[in-house]
């Protein structure tokens, strides 16, 4: 399951341009929304947003804090806007989930071991897939799978989304048959005689 994140938010009435203002302030400007609720515009602290997305990483699951509000509410990050399209954040869209709704989402697959492929024939490795899509409760959303290259032991060998394990809540959409890694034989040089 992916670690909690939990960030701070206080309901905002500053609107329009006047935003500005709150940035020159180190808060940055979000929306709330999600299916069946209002939308709620908020403001966060822009430096432990910043501090927040960089160790969890823009796919985590947040408890968002909102101050006068007596439960967290658990939202993804739907939407980053970013100053120049690449600069500091400059607003931030949040979707609330129902924690016990299963939703689909895409985990990043974290390649562990050696491939004795590699190792022993020489061989290159091949990574073809990074992430997988899986339906799961919002809470239940695992930060990565790890896949182990061990089984990569020859060059006839594929490692596919259908040898994973993943956790018995997690259901696996793409598709088993999509090739995560193998292993391509080495190129022999013939020398000239």
């Amino acid at each position: 399951m992916a670690e909690r994140v939990v960030i701070q938010a206080a309901p905002r009435t500053v609107l329009g341009k006047k935003v500005a203002q709150l940035r020159r302030n180190g808060r940055l400007p979000a929306n709330v929304y999600g299916r069946g609720i209002d939308s709620q515009a908020v403001d966060i602290d822009a430096r432990e947003f910043a501090r927040t997305i960089k160790s969890a990483g823009l796919r985590a699951m947040i408890q968002l804090s909102v101050e006068g509000e007596s439960s967290p509410r658990y939202v993804i990050l739907r939407g980053l806007a970013r100053k120049g399209g690449t600069g500091d954040p400059i607003h931030v869209d949040f979707f609330q989930v129902d924690p016990n709704i299963p939703i689909q989402a895409n985990v990043p697959l974290r390649l562990t071991g050696e491939a004795p492929a590699v190792r022993d024939l020489a061989g290159t490795l091949l990574p073809g897939l990074d992430v997988i899509a899986v339906r799961c409760k919002p809470l239940d959303i695992p930060d990565a799978i790890t896949v182990d290259l061990g089984v990569l032991n020859s060059f006839d060998v594929s490692l596919t989304v259908g040898d994973i394990a993943v956790p018995g809540d997690v259901e696996v959409l793409t598709d088993p048959a999509v090739v995560i890694a193998t292993v391509n034989a080495p190129r022999i040089r013939v020398a000239a005689h």
